[in-house]
C-alpha cells in the first residue's frame, strides 16, 4: 500500500514539474513566473501605451507573456506628458487596453481620470542628481545628501552646472522642477502661485546653472555621458543615474534631502479598451510585476512590495513632496521656467532659401517661422514659441549666406517680434545651397560665455553646391575654442536633403537630426524647441 503511495505522489509531482516546464499552472501549486494562469485570458493580447521612460522594461514583457499566457504588446507613442495629453484627447480609446506612464499625476493635473480605471503603482524611483564625482568632492556632497538650497547656492556661485530635460515636454524636468520649488517653499503643502512668486530669486539661482536643456531624457543622458565639458550634473530619475554609473561614468547619485516628487510607474486599465478582458488582463500583468520585483530592481528601480532594493540605492529616508492641485499652478510654473528663471537660450536658425524651396516648401517654412515668433506654436503639451530674453539670429542663405537679422526676444515688446516676422516674410526662393558656408558664419554669430544655453538650427532641403564642403566645415569645427566646439547643431532632414552628411554633422557637433521628410516642416521645428 505505502509503495503504490509513493508511486501515486510520484507521478503526481512528474505531472506537475512538465506542467509547469510548459508554462502551465495549476491550481494549488503556484504558477509559473509566481502567479497562476487565468485561462479565461488566454490567447488573446494586452496592448500597452506605454511612456517611453519605459521601454527598457519591453524585453521583459516577453517573460511575463510566457508565465501569463496572453501577449502583451508595449507600444511607445511618447514621453509621459505627451501621453497624458493625448490619452485626455481620447486618441488612446479603443486602440489600446491599458497605460503605464511614469506616473497619472499629470493625468490628474488635467482632468483625464475618467479615462482609466485604476491604478497599480509598480515600482518608485525619485528625481535625483548625477554629480560628477569629482565635484561631488569638492561640494562635500559625498558624506551627507544636500538641499535643494545647497544645490542653488552652489549653481549661484559658480561652482555647480547642470543639464535638465525641459518641463514643458518632458516628464523627468517637469517633476524635478516641481521638486526643487516645492522644497523651497517649505510649507509642507502643495505648491501655489504665491509660493512661486516669493522663491523665484532662488529658482532663478539655481537654473541659472542650467547649462543644458533637452526634449529627450535618452539624447541627454548621452551628452552628458559623452561630452564632460557640458554639465557637471545631470538631473534625472534616479534608476537613469544609476544605470548611467553602471555602464562606467563616475558619477555621485544624489536625493536631495529635502524631498523630491517620484516616479511611481502605475499600471492603468483603459475605461474604453480595445478589448473587453482588458481590465482582467492589466490586474494579472500588475499581479505578475509584483510577484517578480527583480524586473524593476534590476533597472535600479524600488518595487512597490518589496524592500529587497539594489545595494546601490540610498537607504536614506526620502520625503516626498506634495504635487501641486491645480494646472493654474503647474502652468504659472512651466511658463516662469521658460521665460524668466531659466538661462536664455542663444539660438541661430540658418535656413535654406535656395531655389528649391520655392512655393510650397518656403510657405510651410515661413508660416512654421511665424507662428514661432507670434506665440501660437505648440506641440501636444503646450507653447513653443521663442521666449523672453532669447537671443535669436534668423540667419537664411543660397549661394551664400545672407545678412542675418538678431533679436533679444521680448513676448511684451513687439519690436523684436516684428523685426523677425518682417525678415521672415522677406524670404525669397533663389539661387543654389551653400549650407556649410552658412553654418560656419553661425558660429560666428553665438555669443558664448554669457551664460546662454546656445543652439543652431540647420534646415536645408537639399545638398550643398555652393561655397565650403563638408570636409572645409569639419576641419573649421576642429579648430573651434572648446566653447564654441561644444555648440550643439539640430538638423532638420527635408526634401532632398544628404542625410548621411546631415547625420554626421549633427553627430560631430553633438546634436541630433529631426526628420521632416514626411514634409512635416513644423512638427520638426517644434520639436526641437525642448533643446534649446
Amino acid at each position: 500500500m505505502r509503495r503504490a503511495f509513493a508511486a501515486l505522489v510520484g507521478l503526481l509531482m512528474v505531472l506537475v514539474l512538465a506542467a509547469c516546464s510548459d508554462g502551465v499552472s495549476l491550481p494549488g501549486f503556484g504558477g509559473s513566473g509566481g502567479v497562476e494562469r487565468d485561462p479565461a485570458l488566454a490567447g488573446g493580447t494586452l496592448r500597452i501605451a506605454a511612456a517611453t521612460e519605459l521601454e527598457d522594461l519591453a524585453p521583459v514583457m516577453e517573460r511575463a507573456a510566457d508565465d501569463l499566457g496572453f501577449s502583451i504588446e508595449m507600444e511607445f507613442p511618447g514621453g509621459t506628458l505627451e501621453n497624458s495629453e493625448r490619452l485626455a484627447a481620447g486618441e488612446f480609446d479603443g486602440a489600446y487596453d491599458g497605460t503605464w506612464f511614469a506616473t497619472n499625476r499629470y493625468v490628474e493635473l488635467i482632468g483625464a481620470s475618467g479615462k482609466l480605471t485604476g491604478a497599480d503603482k509598480i515600482a518608485s524611483s525619485p528625481v535625483a542628481l548625477g554629480v560628477r564625482a569629482d565635484t561631488a568632492r569638492e561640494l562635500g556632497w559625498t558624506d551627507a545628501a544636500p538641499t535643494w538650497s545647497d544645490i542653488a547656492a552652489a549653481a549661484g556661485d559658480g561652482d555647480l552646472t547642470f543639464a535638465m530635460t525641459d518641463p514643458g515636454t518632458s516628464n523627468s524636468g517637469f517633476s524635478a522642477l516641481v521638486s526643487v520649488a516645492t522644497a523651497l517653499a517649505d510649507t509642507g503643502n502643495a505648491l501655489t502661485v504665491a509660493d512661486i512668486d516669493r522663491v523665484a530669486p532662488q529658482l532663478s539661482e539655481l537654473f541659472g546653472g542650467q547649462t543644458v536643456t533637452s526634449g529627450s531624457s535618452g539624447w541627454l543622458a548621452d551628452t552628458f555621458r559623452d561630452d564632460p565639458s557640458r554639465a557637471d550634473a545631470l538631473v534625472n530619475y534616479e534608476s537613469v543615474l544609476h544605470a548611467l554609473a553602471t555602464d562606467g561614468l563616475d558619477i555621485e547619485v544624489i536625493v536631495p534631502a529635502d524631498g523630491v516628487v517620484s516616479a511611481d510607474y502605475p499600471l492603468s486599465a483603459l475605461a474604453e479598451p480595445a478589448d473587453p478582458l482588458a481590465r482582467d488582463r492589466v490586474a494579472a500583468l500588475a499581479e505578475w510585476l509584483y510577484a517578480n520585483p527583480d524586473v524593476m530592481a534590476e533597472s535600479f528601480r524600488r518595487p512597490a512590495e518589496s524592500t529587497d532594493l539594489d545595494p546601490a540605492l540610498t537607504t536614506d529616508l526620502l520625503i516626498e513632496l506634495p504635487f501641486p492641485g491645480s494646472r493654474e499652478v503647474t502652468d504659472r510654473l512651466v511658463d516662469a521656467y521658460q521665460n524668466t528663471l531659466r538661462a536664455p537660450g542663444d539660438t541661430a536658425f540658418v535656413l535654406d532659401t535656395s531655389e528649391s524651396m520655392t512655393g510650397e516648401r518656403m510657405t510651410s517654412l515661413q508660416e512654421t517661422m511665424v507662428s514661432l515668433v507670434d506665440g501660437t506654436a505648440r506641440s501636444s503639451t503646450g507653447p513653443v514659441g521663442l521666449r523672453d530674453r532669447e537671443r535669436v539670429s534668423l540667419m537664411p542663405f543660397s549661394s551664400a549666406p545672407a545678412a542675418p537679422t538678431t533679436v533679444r526676444f521680448s513676448t511684451t515688446d513687439p519690436g523684436p517680434g516684428g523685426e523677425l516676422r518682417a525678415a521672415i516674410e522677406g524670404l525669397q526662393p533663389a539661387g543654389a545651397t551653400a549650407l556649410y558656408s552658412a553654418l560656419i558664419d553661425a558660429y560666428g554669430a553665438i555669443e558664448v560665455g554669457d551664460g546662454a544655453i546656445p543652439s543652431i538650427v540647420l534646415m536645408s532641403d537639399g545638398e550643398n553646391t555652393a561655397g565650403a564642403d563638408l570636409q572645409q566645415f569639419l576641419g573649421f569645427h576642429r579648430g573651434l575654442p572648446e566653447d564654441r566646439r561644444s555648440i550643439p547643431v539640430f538638423v532638420i532632414l527635408y526634401g532632398e536633403a544628404n542625410v548621411a552628411e546631415m547625420e554626421e554633422v549633427a553627430e560631430v557637433t553633438g546634436g541630433k537630426v529631426f526628420d521632416a521628410l514626411d514634409g512635416d516642416l513644423g512638427a520638426a521645428f517644434r520639436e526641437i524647441r525642448g533643446y534649446q
